[in-house]
């Protein structure tokens, strides 16, 4: 009788321990799963220990400024992924919609906001159900897994394409291009390259800057050559993170401050009296697009945004 009574208290978790694995996996830290998914860290942990303690494994290895996945625990949370997701279908069946949901997540994009906006007007009228939702990549991952979105829209260096694309095979989504980007180094009249036309790396060096830290994850522009200098100049204070585009904007016109964007058009810099100087060997080098999950059809209403986007992108 008591291991029956076990075994369905097991049955009853699962998905839970399930989801609780695969946040932890995606975001590195029980700390942050805990942030994620609302509840407290000793709670994610105690599920996922359960769970090993079921599987008879260790799934994760805990290390001071984080977890990661063990080999057993990369292929189980393979596994955990198609789960969920395949729950998260059964479960739209069982809402029995009668209309589609045009759900999309961005990295901070005016320009693709205000192409949401119109479409979600202009062209559906309003008349289905729509979200729209601005956050950092690891987010745009999390939410196109959990189906809670259904086009993630991301910035990815050229440089790091190979590594990102892997990442997206091993995560069972794929990416299609929209529009090829050049990072620009906003700056207002205080900015000592105010009037240049170009600027080098070499000149980048000498400057503080604050920047959107969602935009900077997603771009991995690094101020100067190599991940060490970035650490090395954010460590020394020269750049200050912010959340707030607001807050960007108002202290590059104020200050000496730049900003490296791409989500900031020339136009939107010129209206608060700043200035987009193109940064030498940086043309073309960041690459706009939507990630989706690879194995389930688009719904009609975000085959036609996506498609709304390519077409009106540089209009």
């Amino acid at each position: 009788m008591y291991s029956g009574s076990c075994s369905q208290v097991g049955k009853k978790m699962d998905l839970k321990q399930l989801q609780y694995f695969v946040v932890s996996v995606d975001s590195g830290s029980l700390k942050k799963a805990a942030e994620i998914l609302y509840t407290s860290q000793p709670h994610i942990s105690k599920t996922i220990k359960s769970l090993e303690a079921e599987l008879q494994t260790v799934l994760l290895t805990r290390k001071a400024r984080g977890v990661e996945a063990t080999e057993t625990g990369k292929k189980v949370y393979e596994h955990a992924c198609r789960i969920l997701m395949e729950t998260g279908k059964i479960q739209n069946v069982r809402g029995n919609r009668t209309s589609c949901t045009l759900s999309v997540t961005s990295v901070l994009n005016n320009h693709l906001a205000d192409l949401f906006r119109r479409f979600y007007t202009e062209e559906l009228k309003c008349l289905i159900p729509g979200q729209y939702m601005e956050c950092s990549m690891k987010e745009i991952f999390q939410r196109i897994h959990r189906h809670t979105a259904e086009l993630g829209f991301v910035y990815v260096d050229m440089r790091q394409m190979t590594a990102f694309l892997q990442t997206l095979e091993y995560r069972y989504l794929e990416f299609a291009e929209i529009h090829k980007e050049t990072p620009l180094l906003f700056v207002g009249p205080k900015n000592p390259l105010y009037m240049e036309t170009m600027v080098t790396n070499k000149e980048l060096r000498n400057l503080q800057y604050v920047q959107m830290k969602e935009e900077q994850e997603a771009l991995n522009i690094h101020l100067v050559q190599g991940t060490d200098d970035y650490r090395y100049y954010r460590s020394h204070g020269q750049i200050m993170l912010t959340n707030s585009r607001e807050m960007v904007l108002k202290l590059v016109q104020a200050t000496s401050l730049g900003s490296i964007s791409c989500g900031l058009s020339v136009e939107e810099g010129e209206r608060e009296g700043l200035r987009g100087i193109p940064i030498r060997g940086t043309k073309n080098s960041i690459v706009f697009g939507y990630i989706r999950r690879k194995r389930d059809g688009m719904s009609l209403a975000a085959a036609q945004f996506a498609d709304y986007v390519k077409k009106n992108w540089n209009m």
